[in-house]
């Protein structure tokens, strides 16, 4: 007799909600584990955003003497770098375009080379993301990375008043209810975090009354995540007048939405709304200032703005994000490649920060699904995880009641294993809306050579 055992899914499904949200804080605990251990207040104040109003030559300064330390230790450490990095310290930042790039493929090839030996692997946090090309990555991070990407985001948000433990709400694709709910709930309380997690993929119209009340009743005072979610709902205030929360700042991560969107939810909430650039890989390196900027944190990374050779580009040119981050020399991303297109600016900026800054980020800003029950859902990249052997995927909205998964196969694409990414679709886009999915040879580009994975080829609905 073959038993099949539940999935944690499915534990979690049918839980009662005390024990849904045992589980959730569970799940919390682990990553705390990660996140804020050790001596980790002391690493969020060596992060005081004051660093940025420093002398651009100081900043640089600095960072060459952490580069060079980098360096040194994962040439050390590391079996992938370990004839690739120069064994001498350079002596400029213009030296690290010397330096070979690292590709998403070749992480994706093989991550284990990326990893110090001397770690246990026990001990790493492995990481699956889509990213905004939608090409499944795994990687691995080592705890000093994750304090890393932690520290200077809480050391940011300080600044903007919203500290960690003050009750915050967060939209975003983590699992909350399963699509088919058709009541509130959309949310759960994590208590570890004094968290909201709300639900991204439930926000239809008759919906916002209650995600509103949920914040206003939770008394949140500071609110992450999804943009596109918290634009949703300051339509619906701006439209129909509802009370929404007294927040302090709106700090949004994942995806972007114009500046025309980012000023309508400032109005409809009352509070500064402030985007921020980052990755799974390399965490947050780049916020906005109140100028609109996106200044990088150049106390966490080095961020290179490159044409297709990887030279820097001239000011006020476009080109690809490559990013040396401070994380760690464990599990190290060294000029790292991550497909997203920033435009550098010509001068430092009116705030008075000296650090980099960018006019604009190209090609965040993807086409979001209308379903036909009216709900608007963007930021799908990760229904692909369950994919295995797919180069490049593309979501398409072809009518008002079908979706296409454009798939490029990898030579190990697995055609059975698209079951699980047509599942996992219709779990967030319902029943009414029919999903397929097709190879193609290869996926359009934009004009800035950026694949949208998300789009919708029909008509305003």
């Amino acid at each position: 007799m073959n038993l099949r055992l539940p999935s944690q899914q499915q534990i979690y499904d049918t839980a009662p909600r005390w024990l849904q949200r045992v589980l959730v804080n569970a799940e919390a605990v682990r990553r705390e584990w990660f996140r804020r251990h050790g001596a980790y207040q002391q690493l969020v104040r060596e992060h005081d955003p004051a660093w940025y109003y420093r002398s651009r030559a100081e900043q640089e300064s600095w960072q060459l003497a952490q580069l060079n330390r980098l360096l040194a230790e994962v040439r050390r450490r590391v079996p992938f770098y370990r004839h690739v990095l120069p064994d001498r310290p350079l002596t400029g930042l213009d030296e690290l375009s010397t330096l070979p790039m690292l590709s998403r493929e070749q992480v994706r090839r093989d991550p284990f080379a990326l990893v110090a030996t001397d770690l246990d692997r026990r001990t790493l946090w492995p990481r699956k993301t889509s990213g905004s090309t939608g090409t499944p990555l795994t990687f691995y991070l080592d705890r000093e990375a994750t304090r890393n990407h932690q520290a200077p985001a809480d050391a940011m948000l300080a600044a903007f008043g919203c500290r960690f433990g003050e009750p915050r709400a967060r939209f975003s694709g983590a699992y909350v209810v399963p699509y088919t709910r058709i009541q509130p709930p959309f949310w759960i309380w994590i208590d570890l975090y004094h968290q909201l997690q709300c639900s991204a993929y439930h926000l239809a119209p008759e919906f916002y009354p209650h995600y509103l009340r949920a914040l206003r009743e939770h008394r949140v005072v500071y609110g992450t995540g999804y943009p596109t979610a918290w634009h949703l709902l300051a339509m619906y205030v701006r439209e129909h007048g509802d009370q929404p929360p007294r927040l302090r700042a709106i700090v949004t991560d994942s995806e972007g939405i114009s500046l025309e969107q980012q000023a309508v939810v400032e109005q409809a909430f009352g509070c500064p709304v402030v985007q921020t650039y980052g990755t799974g890989e390399v965490g947050q390196i780049a916020w906005q200032c109140e100028h609109r900027r996106y200044h990088v944190l150049s106390r966490a990374a080095i961020v290179e703005v490159v044409d297709e050779n990887g030279q820097p580009v001239a000011p006020d040119e476009t080109g690809q994000i490559v990013v040396t981050s401070f994380a760690s020399s464990g599990t190290p991303f060294i000029r790292y490649q991550t497909g997203d297109l920033a435009t550098l600016a010509a001068d430092d900026c009116p705030c008075g920060r000296h650090s980099p800054s960018w006019l604009a980020i190209e090609g965040r800003i993807d086409d979001r699904i209308k379903t036909p029950d009216g709900r608007w859902v963007g930021r799908l990249s990760h229904v692909t995880k369950p994919g295995i052997g797919i180069k490049e995927s593309q979501i398409a909205q072809v009518a008002r009641d079908r979706i296409i998964i454009r798939v490029v196969p990898a030579p190990d694409f697995v055609p059975a294993s698209m079951q699980a990414v047509l599942a996992a679709a219709q779990r967030y886009l319902g029943p009414t809306m029919r999903v397929e999915w097709e190879l193609v040879e290869r996926l359009p580009r934009t004009r800035a050579g950026k694949l949208r994975h998300v789009v919708r080829e029909v008509p305003d609905l």
